[in-house]
């Protein structure tokens, strides 16, 4: 007799391994996130240096938006923090590979961040910086 009951168990997630690099001598390294549901968005992030010391962090609601939106804002968020703390040297981490083709394309960026997003890019100019996309064993760097 059938029930409509499905007797094979669910397929489990690919489980990906991410590992944490730290940055060189001299450089910051932030680790930035965003996310969101129907009723808010939140980004935060930290802020470690070569020897994994906790330097800073932060988390921030970002109003009622879009993951991409939260995403984008920690990225900036951690950029300002740095350009406060004077920090010359900033490796910029996220897990949004939307984030790091931001970057590269700045007609992705929301009209409502613009302003904000241009200052961050000129701050980035003024210093050393990498901004990377992690996911599972693979890395890819992207220097401005």
């Amino acid at each position: 007799m059938k029930f409509n009951v499905d007797i094979y168990p669910p397929k489990a997630p690919k489980i990906l391994e991410v590992l944490w690099y730290p940055p060189p001598f001299q450089w910051i390294k932030c680790n930035t996130d965003g996310s969101s549901n129907l009723q808010s968005s939140s980004c935060g992030g930290i802020f470690r240096n070569k020897d994994t010391d906790f330097l800073l962090c932060f988390a921030e609601n970002t109003g009622q938006e879009s993951a991409f939106f939260a995403e984008l804002s920690g990225a900036m968020r951690a950029i300002e923090l740095a350009k406060q703390y004077n920090w010359q040297s900033l490796w910029l981490e996220s897990n949004s590979a939307l984030v790091v083709d931001a970057f590269k394309n700045k007609s992705q960026v929301p009209w409502k961040l613009r302003n904000i997003w241009d200052n961050c890019i000129l701050a980035t100019r003024t210093m050393n910086f990498i901004i990377s996309h992690v996911l599972g064993k693979e890395m890819n760097l992207q220097i401005c």
